[in-house]
């Protein structure tokens, strides 16, 4: 959409007190019939029936504003605008884009689009002035490289216009103005345009200017030390991790991958990165890294930067060693053990069974004998410290503000009786008991009874396969049991599943075993696509938000939610940076024992505004897109209503009728119920909400996030901006509509329905150690600005 001038923003910013050249885009830059705001306001409703009330309104207003031009053109212009109340900035933003892209950029004149662009050149400070709001003239002012503007500007509370606009009213132009037409020139001087738009003075002109980039998002940047949390007065990450040797597990992971990668890149001197792989079946641990490095976008910047030797650069930096974290040891055998023991300096677990009701088995191998064999681990170290990833949803069913801090035994329930080892003993107890039962003789006969079918004649299946079928039913009965056995636990304890419950006991653990120990446990939210490193709209796998997003931008249209609740989204580098700090801290000792990477507290997004956020990245990607299907999507986003509505009017409703046209189908004999695959996706999209639930409708929490930014606040000016902790940076408008939804679009999707993601040809790399130093760069480039965009 932007096409900016060669050296437009040089030029501009030689001459920064230049005296502005006004240019009135009315009448000059726009064909007279181009200002029809009809389209602009009725494009901006959410729901069906708001939309057909403006368009109502819209059309009293066309008969009754001549003659409220003709009584006041400021006042008509006023008028005009009360139609927008109650329309969220978020949605008049998108939408001043798409007005621009659609209406107005195809009606801009010619000879004088390439006047305006040959001032702009020569790097004259050009002003465009018009009687267009400001969410408009923005796209406009950004498409020439413009970087000022005057325009009318609506008032806002909580998000949401009040239909009145702000003081200054750039009003129309009188009617002899129109009469004699446009010229291609819309040069207009300071003097006579104060005077055409009745304005009190030159001053008032200019403190009325605003800037084409979008506004920063306006929190309070303070942070103030409490309690017992270490004081740092200064912090430099790369001094501190300088010649250091860290243990890595965790790497195949989402968070390990963008870690790994940001600390390749933006700490050069870095001494060993040991990277902790479980083999597989077929391939070696050695072998997994090499894949993830020749097939990952991840690894796109370092391979830019290194080329062909990017494997011997990596070879260089880091070593990968075979082990399992979930096995006492790590894992690994005695002389790997041994050679970590001396050298290592940190140990980082971003490791973790992520399934939200898992089989319990997995679960507490994963998330809690990792914990107690990586405190073990540590113990036998010379001098390494420990930061492991844990999730700010240890928490549980409770509502309020959470604090950073560690607490042995905690259970949601506030049950002053539990404690963490006993409750995992427990648990072992009730695996031992679920194991045996399913080895026992009477759960021998009822699954052979199920194989065996109606007939029960075991004469017609061979013995083999018999066994065979024997075997999985009793894995899967197994399974299925210990699930739900897990589930019940967790949520009698006031834990939403079992990964938050298995989560919260190997904290626990940590806690209590690991006093003496340089600990920091980190607790991101939920984590989602990359602000701008590896690059801005990374994302991978089917994570949190994916499938929900996914299901809003279909023809799904109430979902159960609490508005006001924060939905805390933070990106996947902003975490990775935070790690980076408290890396930076353990190593030195200077680290509280918690850190939550989070944005609730800091830079809140409730459930609200993420849903109409997340309805208006799906509207700029069908507004492209040709076909029926889409334009209908395109006009219905979904909508946030009460669990009630939702059961009465939306899935369970919908899933009640088509089961009865089934049933009475197979009544009739048919040989297919007419709408099962319809009934079939129903249940998944009802099973996905309950799932989510915890999430978007209970639970009102706000995490803090003091601790890291304390540490992000020591760090010196020159590093900041490659690991600076600032969640109330980000702009969830941009984030949402142009990276997050955008990368999910591309990357988790497709795995969704089936699809396979975009080819990629593995990138060919010489692994030998030869071409290393002539490959490395001392000096990173800093992180770039612009974002990648797809839609």
């Amino acid at each position: 959409m932007n096409s900016f001038p060669p050296n437009s923003k040089e030029a501009a910013a030689a001459s920064p007190t230049a005296e502005p050249v006004y240019w009135r885009v009315e009448g000059s830059l726009l064909e007279l019939g181009a200002l029809r705001p009809v389209g602009f306001f009725t494009w901006n409703s959410q729901s069906f029936s708001e939309r057909w009330a403006r368009r109502a309104g819209m059309a009293l207003m066309t008969v009754t504003r001549p003659f409220a031009y003709a009584a006041s053109r400021t006042f008509a212009t006023r008028f005009l605008h009360t139609l927008l109340r109650g329309v969220s900035l978020d949605r008049l933003d998108l939408l001043g884009e798409e007005y621009f892209q659609y209406v107005l950029k195809p009606q801009i004149r010619k000879e004088a689009s390439e006047k305006l662009l040959d001032m702009v050149r020569r790097g004259e400070r050009v002003v465009l002035v018009s009687q267009l709001l400001d969410h408009i003239m923005r796209p406009l002012a950004r498409h020439f490289g413009i970087d000022a503007f005057v325009a009318n500007r609506l008032e806002f509370r909580d998000g949401a216009a009040t239909g009145r606009l702000l003081d200054p009213v750039v009003r129309p132009r009188g009617p002899f103005a129109w009469l004699s037409g446009g010229s291609r020139n819309g040069q207009i001087s300071e003097d006579k345009l104060v005077r055409r738009l009745g304005w009190a003075d030159s001053a008032q002109l200019k403190s009325t200017i605003l800037t084409a980039g979008r506004p920063a998002p306006l929190t309070d940047n303070s942070v103030v030390t409490f309690g017992d949390v270490p004081r740092v007065d200064r912090l430099s990450v790369r001094e501190t991790l300088a010649n250091r040797h860290i243990l890595l597990i965790g790497v195949t992971g989402f968070i390990g991958k963008v870690w790994l990668v940001d600390l390749l890149e933006n700490v050069p001197d870095i001494g060993k990165i040991t990277l902790l792989i479980r083999r597989n079946r077929t391939t070696s641990a050695q072998r997994r890294f090499e894949k993830i490095v020749e097939e990952s976008p991840t690894f796109d910047r370092l391979h830019e930067r290194h080329g062909r030797n990017l494997g011997a650069f990596l070879k260089e930096k880091i070593e990968v060693v075979e082990g399992d974290v979930s096995q006492p040891g790590l894992g690994m055998n005695d002389l790997a053990q041994a050679k970590l023991v001396r050298s290592v300096d940190l140990v980082v677990n971003s490791a973790g069974l992520t399934d939200f009701n898992p089989d319990l088995r997995e679960a507490l191998a994963s998330n809690v004998d990792s914990a107690v064999h990586l405190l073990d681990f540590v113990r036998k170290c010379n001098r390494a410290g420990l930061m492991h990833l844990s999730t700010c949803y240890v928490v549980g069913m409770r509502d309020g503000r959470v604090g950073e801090e560690l607490r042995d035994n905690y259970n949601p329930s506030g049950d002053p009786a539990f404690e963490a080892e006993r409750e995992i003993e427990s648990l072992r107890e009730m695996i031992g008991r679920i194991e045996e039962r399913a080895q026992s003789p009477e759960l021998t006969k009822a699954l052979r009874r199920q194989a065996l079918g109606r007939g029960g004649d075991p004469s017609r299946v061979s013995a083999t396969e018999l066994d065979g079928v024997l075997k999985r039913n009793r894995v899967r009965w197994s399974r299925n049991r210990l699930v739900r056995v897990g589930m019940r636990r967790a949520q009698h304890l006031g834990w939403p599943n079992t990964y938050t419950f298995t989560k919260s006991l190997g904290e626990s653990m940590l806690s209590g075993r690991g006093r003496d120990l340089a600990i920091a446990i980190v607790r991101p939210s939920i984590v989602e696509s990359s602000e701008r490193s590896p690059f801005a709209g990374w994302n991978e796998g089917i994570n949190t938000s994916g499938p929900l997003s996914y299901l809003l931008g279909t023809n799904f249209r109430q979902l159960p939610t609490n508005e006001r609740k924060c939905l805390d989204v933070i990106p996947v580098d902003m975490v990775c940076r935070g790690m980076t700090l408290i890396a930076a801290a353990v190593i030195s000792r200077r680290n509280a024992r918690m850190y939550q990477l989070a944005t609730s507290a800091i830079n809140p997004v409730n459930m609200g505004r993420s849903i109409e956020l997340t309805g208006l990245a799906h509207r700029k990607h069908y507004r492209r897109q040709p076909g029926i299907d889409h334009w209908l999507k395109l006009k219905f986003e979904t909508i946030p209503v009460s669990k009630l509505r939702y059961e009465r009017l939306s899935i369970p409703m919908q899933k009640a009728l088509i089961s009865r046209i089934n049933r009475a189908a197979t009544t009739l004999h048919m040989k297919k119920p007419p709408l099962a695959r319809q009934e079939r996706d129903l249940v998944r999209a009802e099973k996905l909400i309950e799932l989510y639930e915890p999430f978007i409708l209970h639970n009102e929490h706000v995490f803090e996030c003091e601790n890291a930014r304390l540490l992000s606040a020591a760090l010196p000016p020159d590093e900041r901006p490659y690991f600076e902790f600032a969640p109330e940076s980000i702009d969830w408008w941009d984030y949402w509509i142009n990276v997050h939804i955008p990368a999910l679009r591309r990357w988790c999707y497709p795995l969704m329905e089936g699809r396979p993601l975009e080819s990629r040809t593995p990138r060919e790399l010489d692994w030998s150690t030869q071409a290393a130093h002539a490959s490395a760069v001392p000096n990173p480039a800093p992180p770039s600005d612009p974002l990648w965009r797809s839609s």
